[in-house]
């Protein structure tokens, strides 16, 4: 079985994150595609520092770039945090995978599970974890349904996008 790994984004990987904001598939699901290189470091180069709320991460395939990650706790967004409605200590988590050629080959799930086990409640002890893809994203909600979320309710953030939160508790020691 190949490799999974996730390492902290950096500002080496702008410029491949743009190129690959700019997939169609990427931009229909995960975030709209940028209109330049200088509007994603804008917004991504702060979550290459240590200390900012968002925990960015490159995932990489038997040493091959393959998508991104992130986390963050909930509480850090008040509005997200308000319609969602969990408990102290959980976090969310977004990501996407880069290449359509991986897209359908069970990588989502690995991804999401090693990602939320290693990460989330391994490194962060987060007690809950939350996603919200894009309502009408039955493939990526299948993925989180796969690696143990459940779904909670559909949100709609600021006018966005319907979202289906979905969670998964931290299983007790």
């Amino acid at each position: 079985m190949a490799t999974l790994e996730f390492r902290r984004f950096g500002v080496e990987d702008m410029q491949q994150l743009y190129l690959w904001l700019v997939r169609p598939h990427v931009a229909k699901w995960y975030a709209p595609a940028p209109t330049s290189f200088a509007e994603v470091v804008a917004k991504y180069a702060p979550r290459t520092e240590a200390d900012h709320a968002v925990q960015a991460f490159v995932a990489s395939v038997d040493g091959e770039d393959c998508g991104y990650a992130q986390t963050y706790a909930v509480r850090e967004f008040p509005d997200f945090a308000r319609e969602v409605q969990c408990g102290e200590g959980a976090s969310a988590m977004d990501l996407f995978i880069a290449d359509p050629w991986r897209l359908n080959r069970g990588l989502g799930c690995r991804m999401v599970q090693s990602f939320v086990g290693d990460v989330v409640f391994g490194a962060n002890g987060a007690r809950e974890c939350i996603a919200s893809p894009t309502e009408g994203n039955a493939a990526s909600i299948r993925v989180f349904e796969k690696a143990g979320f459940e779904r909670v309710k559909v949100i709609r953030v600021g006018g966005g996008e319907p979202e289906c939160v979905m969670r998964r508790m931290r299983e007790a020691p």
